[in-house]
C-alpha cells in the first residue's frame, strides 16, 4: 500500500453551531490531522480576573465536540479536542503542536493568535501491525467529520468566567483538516474498527467506591479517565493511596493508586510535562517532572500485541470503581475508551 497525504478543507467558527465536512470516500484512513487557528480578544473588570488561568490546551475548547460518523448512523469518533489533544501526548510520546503563551492568566488580551493542533488516529499507535485499525472508506454511502464549536468564553477557567466584566469575543477562529491515507488495499481486506467515545459520571460526594458501567462485548485497548473540578483537570479527586479497580464480578485487571498509576504512565509513554496544564512557562524545568494533571491511563497492550487487549465479550459486566474525594461544586470523572470491533465473519 502506498500513502497518501492531502489537505481536506477547513471549517469557520461559528458560535455553539454543528458544521460538517463530508470526507472523501476512496481509500483507508490512518489518521486526520487537525489545526485549529483561532483570533481572540478577552477583557474583564481590572484586576478582577488576572489571578486566574485559561483551561487546558485553550483554544481547543472552541471545539467542542468531534464527531466521525460512517453511513449516517455509525458513530466511530466521539470527543472534545481539549482531551484529544493530551490523549495524542499519551500516544505518540510528545504532545501536539500548540501555541498559546499569550493566553495565560486572565489579564486583558487584544487580539492574540493561538493555535493547537490534534490528531484523529485510525491505524492503531504503539502497535507491532498499526493497519490492522485502519477505516476503508471504499463503499461506504457517507463518511462525515462533524464539528461542534463551543464559544470564546469556554477557553478560560469557571472562576475566571464569574468575574464581573468577563468577556472572550473570537475575532476569527479555522479549523483546517488533512488527511494521512493508505491506497491500494487489497480487495477483501476487513480492518478492526477503533473506536472512541465518551463516558462522563458526576461525583456528588466523596465515595470509596464510586462505580462508572462499561459497555461489554467488544476488545478494549485502554482506557482513560479524566478527572475535574468546576472546568479544571485535578488529581486531588484521587489522591494517594486511594485506589482505581477495573473489574468484572471478583476478577480484577486492574487496582492501583491514583498517583501511582500517573506516574507509571508518564514512564511507559515516555510524557514530559515541566509545568502544569493552563500555566506558563516552566521556570523550575530542572528541579521538577510532573504528572499529566487530572488523566490516568489503563493500557492493556504492553508490547504491541492486539492480543493483549481485554476481550469482554464473555463478560456479563464491567466496571470502573474508584475511591473518590469531592473536591469542588462541578465534579467529573468523564471515561475515553478505545474499543475495537471485529469485523463480521464473512460468509463461507
Amino acid at each position: 500500500m502506498k500513502i497518501l497525504e492531502r489537505e481536506i478543507g477547513s471549517i469557520t467558527f461559528a458560535s455553539n453551531q454543528t458544521r460538517t465536512i463530508q470526507l472523501p470516500r476512496n481509500y483507508a484512513y490512518r489518521s486526520l490531522q487537525l489545526l485549529l487557528i483561532a483570533d481572540l480578544t478577552r477583557s474583564t473588570t481590572a484586576g478582577a480576573g488576572d489571578a486566574f488561568n485559561p483551561k487546558d490546551a485553550a483554544p481547543a475548547q472552541l471545539i467542542k465536540n468531534i464527531m466521525i460518523r460512517a453511513n449516517g448512523r455509525d458513530v466511530i469518533k466521539n470527543y472534545d479536542m481539549e482531551t484529544l489533544h493530551r490523549l495524542n501526548e499519551m500516544r505518540h510520546h510528545t504532545r501536539p503542536y500548540i501555541y498559546s503563551q499569550d493566553w495565560i492568566l486572565g489579564a486583558d488580551a487584544a487580539n492574540k493568535t493561538l493555535k493547537v493542533a490534534a490528531q484523529i488516529d485510525f491505524a492503531m499507535w504503539d502497535a507491532i501491525r498499526p493497519i490492522d485499525t485502519l477505516l476503508n472508506s471504499a463503499g461506504l454511502a457517507t463518511l462525515e467529520l462533524i464539528i461542534t464549536w463551543g464559544t470564546g468564553m469556554d477557553t478560560m477557567s469557571d472562576d475566571w468566567q464569574a468575574a464581573t466584566g468577563a468577556a472572550v469575543t473570537v475575532n476569527s477562529a479555522t479549523l483546517y483538516v488533512a488527511s494521512v491515507e493508505s491506497v491500494g488495499v487489497p480487495a477483501g481486506t476487513r480492518f478492526l474498527v477503533n473506536k472512541e467515545y465518551m463516558l462522563r459520571s458526576q461525583v456528588n460526594a466523596s465515595n470509596n467506591n464510586h462505580q462508572i458501567e462499561l459497555p461489554t462485548g467488544n476488545l478494549y485497548r485502554s482506557i482513560v479517565l479524566k478527572t475535574h473540578t468546576d472546568g479544571e483537570q485535578t488529581d486531588t479527586m484521587i489522591p494517594t493511596p486511594q485506589l482505581i479497580t477495573l473489574q468484572a464480578g471478583t476478577e480484577v485487571f486492574k487496582q492501583r493508586i491514583g498517583e501511582f498509576l500517573q506516574a507509571d504512565n508518564r514512564l511507559e509513554k515516555e510524557l514530559q510535562v515541566p509545568e502544569r496544564p493552563g500555566s506558563g512557562a516552566a521556570l523550575n524545568h530542572e528541579l521538577q517532572e510532573l504528572l499529566l494533571n487530572g488523566y490516568y491511563l489503563l493500557e492493556f497492550v504492553k508490547d504491541g500485541r492486539l492480543t493483549e487487549m481485554l476481550d469482554t465479550s464473555q463478560l456479563s459486566s464491567l466496571k470502573i470503581a474508584i475511591d473518590v474525594t469531592k473536591v469542588g461544586t462541578n465534579d467529573f470523572i468523564d471515561v475515553y475508551p478505545c474499543e475495537l470491533i471485529a469485523p463480521p465473519v464473512a460468509a463461507a
